[in-house]
């Protein structure tokens, strides 16, 4: 990967504020790419496409929070792991 310098830098400074290294955010950005690419394929499986709120004022504001997109994206890929080592 190549990455400018100087960008590196920024945001491992930024990382160490949030007590984070610079693979911890890197990692939980992938994750949040896979998370997101999984969510719109099911979504797309489950015919659900158009239903994404378009405004702010859109989003319920009862919908659920605190959702971990990076563990659910980390248990998915365990389980699958496991199933691959048993299959």
């Amino acid at each position: 990967m190549s990455v400018r310098e100087d960008l590196v830098n920024e945001v491992k400074r930024l990382a160490a504020v949030d007590g984070k290294s610079l693979s911890n955010i890197v990692e939980e950005y992938f994750e949040s790419l896979v998370f997101e690419r999984w969510a719109e394929l099911l979504g797309e499986e489950m015919d659900l496409e158009g239903l994404e709120p378009t405004t702010e004022s859109e989003i319920p504001m009862s919908r659920p929070k605190g959702l971990d997109a990076a563990k659910i994206v980390r248990e998915l890929r365990e389980e699958r792991s496991l199933h691959a080592e048993q299959g």
